[in-house]
Formats: structure tokens, sequence, C-alpha cells
């Protein structure tokens, strides 16, 4: 069971893009291991997506903080 934001409320901007990243990332990555051996080349794609996009968060962290 994941544990998510308590009350109904969605964590907004970069943060609520990175945890909506990691969870469709875990889910995606459950339902292709789940198909057995076949499933293998598209879990390693899902997590070259994944660290794609962990990468584009990182960078547009840095540049938040260099413009304030």
């Amino acid at each position: 069971m994941q544990q998510g934001p308590q009350g109904g409320e969605l964590p907004q901007g970069i943060d609520g893009y990175e945890l909506m990243v990691d969870n469709f990332a875990d889910q995606a990555k459950i339902f292709w291991r789940s198909l057995g051996p076949q499933g293998e080349p598209m879990v390693h794609g899902v997590e070259a997506w994944a660290e794609m996009q962990r990468a584009l968060i990182s960078w547009v962290r840095q540049t938040q903080g260099a413009s304030e």
C-alpha cells in the first residue's frame, strides 16, 4: 500500500510532478514484471524514462534556485 498526501491534498508544482513520475514508474515496472521475462525490456525502458524525468526535475530545481 502506498502512502500519499493526507486529506485529499495533492502536492503542486515540481514536487507533485516528481511524485507522479515515481508512482507511475513503480506501477509500470510492477505491471511489466508480471509478464515475466518478456516484460523485462519494458522495465528497462521505464527506468530510463524515469531517470530522464528525474534529471529534468533536478535541472528545473537548479534553475529555480538560481533565479531566486
